[in-house]
């Protein structure tokens, strides 16, 4: 079969990928790379992908952490398509709860959408399940159907022809996926086991004839874990004991009884710490029968109320039970707006090749990929890979294009958050605000720091709030970006809607400030991560605490320089940057220059 790249010729490493992506296929392995904007990572993995999966009836999974990488993917296959001629079908999918048309379900979280979902569809009360299997509208789908395996489309571009269509979207696209070579998904479509043997069997594909292609790597130990965790609180477990009462009375007692259990453990918190390492056996001992009990009762309030406490209650319960010394258990305290206290149990996963350890036994190859996958032997480690095909590839952007700048004017550091230093920071960030032209964004560690130095900011800017939803996102970025000819700036949080996967190209972004390093709250969660990966690897403090946040700061570096044309200015802002244990850990491409003042940046400007 002919080559399938859909491009007249390589960018710099590109076909280097190619033939690493080609080797691991062949032999069966799995591959880590680090590969930076530029280098065009996904055609160089889909076009040897699809064309063995093709050749060897293998079917491509396409795995992404975040909606909006679907669209580079789509573009990419249509591109492949269109060039070599080749008939193939695609089905892209995001969480099936986005995937609902309906109106009623805007407050269930997935799990409680999942059992909402089984519940209408086995009670005939969906009318767009209906529609989709109703025999007397067959033309209807036929139509629909050969519609969507002609085009090569996104799942926003389905979901409206399905609901424009009154039919079932997510049902659409399952038919769609058996007999799709490249199918479009989430991590928590594989990652999550339960989910995984669902969909696997809905879409009539084995996880052995996959290639599995995981972008944005770099979020899949903090995915995984996160999957694999748990916690209950006294607020959740005084609405469970609500539902009990409404919708079980016998059950209620014993619900009361779980949160008493959870308030006497708040004694081993005593009145100055709030947060401690504690054991199984501090909390009420639950039995499979009281559990079966619960989930009994909560599908009845899902079923009747959409959303289910109840069934927070019994996910926490049964992963509670079991005995893994790859789990921390940590209970805490902390309080409302008005003062009351509350008390939190955490079962929280350390280990995320717990999730992937299935996955990779049972697949045919898994590709890891990442701009900011560094260092290649730290997630080798995480991941519990064996062998892998182990590949960095260096920026491919002319380096005088871009100036990286640390200035070690400020510190946020905790002994030195203080109001001299928000003003001190607030009095660079104003500098720095006068003198870059076009569009710049400030990150910082915090919303709470970000907080203190917009208090001696005068001058107008974009802010990003916590819990910030996609429309309030994009209709920011969508301001931003028309205010480039004029300059605006955007204070950002290096963890937050903004300090990843927005690609701001050409003219759209000219600088980058990351005040600050942005370090996670060193709290007991942390330093049990830090204790498991010292036992693990001997690297605890690398791999839990300092890696992170590098990882962090090169993704908001990232956001600036986004093709071989584009010029910008990343700072650097704060002492430790200058310290020889925190430059160590920048990739080695990076050209990093110390100062004292902004003459460089102004220099570089003149030079723009």
């Amino acid at each position: 079969m002919q080559d399938l790249f859909p491009f007249d010729s390589y960018r710099k490493g590109q076909e280097s990928f190619i033939r690493v992506v080609n080797t691991a296929l062949n032999h069966k392995k799995d591959v880590l790379a680090q590969v930076p904007t530029g280098v065009g990572k996904t055609a160089a993995t889909l076009a040897p992908s699809l064309k063995y999966a093709i050749e060897n009836d293998k079917t491509v999974l396409f795995l992404t952490s975040k909606h909006t990488h679907h669209k580079v993917v789509v573009d990419t296959l249509k591109q492949i398509k269109e060039k070599s001629d080749i008939n193939f079908q695609v089905a892209d999918f995001i969480g099936k709860r986005w995937m609902c048309p309906r109106e009623d379900i805007s407050n269930l979280n997935s799990m409680e959408f999942r059992e909402f979902c089984k519940s209408v569809v086995e009670n005939k009360e969906c009318e767009y399940y209906e529609n989709y299997r109703n025999k007397e509208k067959i033309f209807v789908k036929k139509i629909l159907i050969d519609e969507l395996k002609t085009n090569i489309l996104n799942v926003d571009e389905l979901v409206d022809k399905c609901r424009n269509a009154e039919v079932c979207s997510f049902e659409a696209a399952s038919d769609l996926a058996k007999k799709s070579r490249v199918i479009i998904l989430d991590y928590f479509h594989v990652l999550n086991s339960g989910t995984r043997e669902r969909f696997f069997k809905k879409i009539g594909k084995e996880l052995k004839d996959c290639i599995l292609i995981w972008d944005e790597a770099h979020n899949l130990p903090s995915r995984a874990r996160s999957l694999m965790s748990e916690h209950v609180s006294t607020i959740s477990l005084d609405s469970a004991v609500r539902e009990a009462g409404k919708f079980n009375q016998e059950l209620e007692p014993e619900i009361v009884e779980i949160g008493n259990s959870l308030l006497n453990m708040s004694s081993k918190l005593g009145l100055k710490k709030n947060e401690t390492i504690v054991s199984k056996n501090d909390f009420i001992s639950v039995n499979d029968e009281l559990i079966t009990k619960i989930y009994e009762t909560s599908s009845k309030v899902v079923e009747e109320e959409q959303r289910s406490y109840l069934n927070s209650l019994v996910n926490f319960l049964q992963i509670w039970k079991k005995e893994n010394d790859k789990f921390s258990r940590i209970l805490k305290r902390s309080f409302t707006r008005t003062g009351k206290p509350i008390i939190s149990l955490f079962y929280n996963c350390l280990d995320p090749s717990i999730v992937l350890d299935p996955i990779l036994e049972e697949s045919h190859s898994n590709i890891f990929m990442s701009g900011t996958l560094y260092p290649l032997t730290m997630y080798e480690e995480m991941f519990g890979l064996k062998l892998p095909l182990k590949v960095e590839y260096p920026n491919p952007f002319p380096a005088e294009n871009r100036l990286d700048l640390v200035v070690p004017a400020i510190s946020t550091k905790f002994d030195q958050r203080n109001g001299q230093m928000y003003e001190k920071i607030a009095h660079h960030v104003s500098e720095l605000m006068g003198i870059i032209n076009g569009n710049k964004i400030f990150f910082f560690p915090s919303y709470a720091i970000m907080g203190k130095v917009l208090e001696h900011i005068d001058e107008e800017t974009f802010i990003e709030s916590p819990g910030m939803d996609k429309y309030s996102r994009e209709l920011i970025l969508k301001k931003f970006i028309s205010m480039k000819d004029k300059g605006a700036t955007l204070f950002a949080v290096s963890s937050g809607s903004f300090g990843e996967s927005i690609d701001l190209d050409g003219d759209k972004l000219k600088g980058v400030i990351i005040v600050g390093v942005p370090f996670a709250r060193n709290d007991l969660e942390i330093k049990e991560l830090t204790r498991y990966y010292d036992e693990r690897f001997g690297k605890g403090m690398e791999y839990a605490y300092i890696m992170p946040a590098f990882t962090s700061i090169m993704q908001n570096a990232g956001r600036c320089i986004r093709s071989e044309t584009d010029k910008g200015i990343i700072i650097y802002l704060d002492e430790r940057y200058a310290w020889g244990n925190y430059r160590k850990n920048f990739p080695e491409h990076i050209n990093l220059k110390g100062a004292r003042s902004y003459e460089d940046v102004k220099d570089f400007m003149r030079g723009d």
